[in-house]
């Protein structure tokens, strides 16, 4: 996946290259224009978001102590703990640095699993974190976000040069999309086997997939929607189910069926292991 990480970002480079050494001035400033719209569009979503309060050691005692022993396992700095007053069982983590980041778990992730499965999703965020998996998402995929949502603001009405450079950023911006996903996907099987070597228990994880994939299905497809907008790092990906090729292509994480076989296999691995 190491390919994926670095061909991307040169793909959307060489693309933007080929615009500027190729293509009419006035086809140029189009881009440019697209790509300042999608920069906006991203400082403006970040202002719109509001500061989220940490909770306490005294708010909740046990959930900082499960942080607090995987923290001293995995040798990171804490994170600070928000819990998030949703339904949706989910958790994720914010922040491009060890130092600065927050782990996010929903009220509906806590009421739902047991303490083996809240610490093995716990593991899983905290592998991300590990893996500096924000910050190299950022910086992969960024770019090409940047254009791709800029490039579909500008298609939507105006001069025609100015609709022309949405397009062509639109399409750098689905390139870049498309590998950026298949990173993501592999980043989120690395998180479930930091999560296994981490806490010990990898049917924990599967267990707590499984359960977090149930309830997903009862909770309305508009709420969902909405956190889907809201972060593309979720443990597991809600809004609209995938169907089709175009739709596993373009999906964040794997397929939950091949994340539970992965994660078996490490448990019976484990328990082969212990065997006297």
């Amino acid at each position: 996946m190491l390919l994926a990480a670095v061909l991307t970002p040169l793909v959307v480079l060489a693309c933007l290259a080929a615009v500027v050494l190729v293509a009419p001035t006035k086809l140029v400033i189009g881009v440019g224009i697209a790509a300042a719209i999608g920069i906006r569009g991203v400082m403006k979503e970040r202002e719109r978001r509001p500061r989220a309060q940490p909770v306490s050691v005294e708010e909740a005692p046990g959930l900082h102590a499960v942080v607090d022993r995987l923290c001293v396992l995995a040798d990171l700095p804490k994170p600070e703990i928000v819990i998030e007053p949703e339904r949706q069982p989910n958790s994720w983590m914010v922040g491009l640095s060890r130092g600065h980041a927050q782990l996010h778990v929903t009220e509906g992730l806590l009421a739902l699993l047991s303490p083996s499965e809240l610490e093995a999703v716990i593991g899983h965020e905290l592998a991300h974190l590990a893996n500096h998996d924000a910050a190299v998402m950022t910086a992969v995929g960024g770019p090409g976000a940047v254009l791709l949502d800029g490039g579909r603001r500008a298609t939507r009405g105006g001069w025609w040069i100015y609709m022309l450079g949405g397009v062509v950023a639109t399409a750098i911006g689905w390139v870049s999309r498309l590998g950026t996903q298949v990173l993501s996907r592999h980043r989120e099987l690395a998180a479930d086997a930091g999560s296994a070597r981490l806490t010990g228990h990898p049917a924990a994880l599967a267990s707590a997939l499984r359960r977090i994939s149930g309830e997903l299905r009862l909770i309305p497809e508009q709420d969902l929607r909405l956190a889907a907008a809201r972060d593309a790092f979720h443990l597991m990906p809600v809004g609209d189910a995938e169907t089709g090729l175009a739709a596993r292509v373009t999906a964040t994480h794997p397929p939950l069926a091949k994340r539970i076989e992965r994660l078996e296999k490490m448990e019976r691995s484990m328990q082969s292991s212990r065997l006297p």
